[in-house]
């Protein structure tokens, strides 16, 4: 049996140690080794759940850059987005990279597999391990010098994109030289693995010019777990919205207690809502305010649309089942994803500045124009007929093949 390491070093949530979750069980079913290293432990109960006692699974601390970085500018490209994980200078890097090291001789992975870990990923060059990385696409850029930046609806110059490249590289190759990695000769060699997994559509990619390398494909959304509780729709006859918003979204109580004053039927889950804005939300008859995530399945079976923060796998669940929605991305990832939605024409981008005055709007917009309900319909349908029928299992038995080095 195989031994596989998964790694997570940047971004928060739910979002990426759920995709290792699905990838984890099918592997530890057939008898292999699975260990896991997480920027955050802390949300390995909810995405492991009965995984994290398996007698073959073992859970470690990812070794990640703590120490806050102050004067830069919002990042815009993915050489800005590695200064915030230590590459703005070697010494802050060094300590990181030889935790990394220190990790692989303990393990001794077959297979080292990562969401979002560079760092990881400049410690295993040269070492006899197979590699390969799983993203949505924002994560795995495309192998152009430089790397295109993200923040699409901005002008960005020039000079600006070289030089962080260049800096970001520098750092790269003077750790690798001091660890004995092996350098990289552009800032996209980072990524570049044994097999990529892009776990999206190519319609909804953020990086929308994307040529894959030739090991890259799509191999389309992880199915999401059967997990959380039905969702109780307010008696009725008006349409349904399904409502996942973040709590701490600035605009989140003005757009709730606007939502209430629609002709619709709501069923939501806002984490870390206020308790006093959850109080006054009750006494509305049309809104059901769940304290628990709803399950998924049952949303989409009864949702006619819905209002979300833009994270790719409740977005991509809808799609899946040809529902449209309006999107309230908080950071540059979701924008840029909630602009492929949108240009796809399954749903509607509003903006955290115009979110109090035009989220409403958008709402009640998606409601009475079918057009919008009619793509996503079609979309599903293009998706469904080329789609895997188990997209996790096509993984991981890739993940074997590459484990074994078949």
């Amino acid at each position: 049996m195989s031994r596989f390491l998964f790694a997570w070093e940047l971004g928060g949530g739910l979002g990426h140690s759920l995709p290792l979750a699905l990838l984890a069980r099918p592997l530890l079913e057939a008898g292999h080794h699975v260990h896991v290293a997480l920027r955050d432990l802390s949300t390995a109960p909810a995405a492991f759940g009965d995984l994290m006692t398996h007698p073959r699974a073992r859970f470690w601390q990812a070794p990640v850059f703590l120490a806050g970085v102050r004067g830069l500018p919002e990042s815009v490209t993915y050489a800005e987005l590695l200064f915030r994980a230590g590459f703005l200078e070697p010494a802050r890097l060094i300590g990181l990279t030889r935790g990394w090291r220190s990790l692989f001789e303990a393990v001794q992975p077959d297979l080292l597999l990562v969401d979002h870990a560079p760092n990881a990923l400049l410690a295993a060059r040269g070492l006899p391990m197979r590699t390969a990385a799983i993203g949505t696409g924002f994560f795995l850029p495309p192998a152009k010098v430089p790397i295109p930046p993200f923040r699409e609806w901005e002008r960005v110059e020039p000079k600006r994109i070289a030089d962080a490249e260049a800096r970001a590289l520098a750092v790269a190759n003077a750790v690798a030289l001091e660890v004995g990695a092996t350098p990289l000769v552009h800032l996209h060699d980072l990524t570049a693995v044994d097999e990529h997994f892009l776990l999206t559509w190519p319609e909804v990619d953020h990086y929308r010019d994307r040529v894959p390398r030739p090991n890259e494909r799509y191999w389309g959304p992880l199915a999401m777990p059967s997990q959380g509780v039905a969702p109780a729709w307010p008696d009725g006859d008006t349409p349904r919205l399904f409502v996942y918003l973040k709590g701490d979204y600035g605009p989140v109580e003005a757009v709730l207690r606007d939502l209430v004053t629609q002709p619709l039927r709501i069923a939501a889950y806002v984490p870390s809502l206020d308790p006093r804005v959850a109080q006054a939300l009750a006494k509305a008859p049309n809104l059901h305010l769940s304290p628990r995530p709803l399950d998924m399945t049952q949303v989409v079976q009864g949702a006619d649309v819905a209002l979300c923060n833009a994270g790719s796998g409740t977005v991509c669940t809808l799609l899946a089942a040809g529902i449209a929605s309006v999107q309230l991305p908080m950071h540059a990832e979701q924008m840029l994803f909630a602009r492929r939605v949108e240009q796809l024409g399954t749903g509607l981008l509003v903006t955290e500045t115009d979110a109090r005055t035009q989220t409403v709007k958008r709402v009640m917009r998606l409601v009475r124009e079918p057009a919008f309900r009619e793509r996503a319909q079609a979309f599903a349908a293009m998706a469904a007929a080329r789609a895997l029928p188990d997209v996790a299992g096509a993984v991981t038995a890739r993940c074997v093949e590459l484990a074994t080095g078949r």
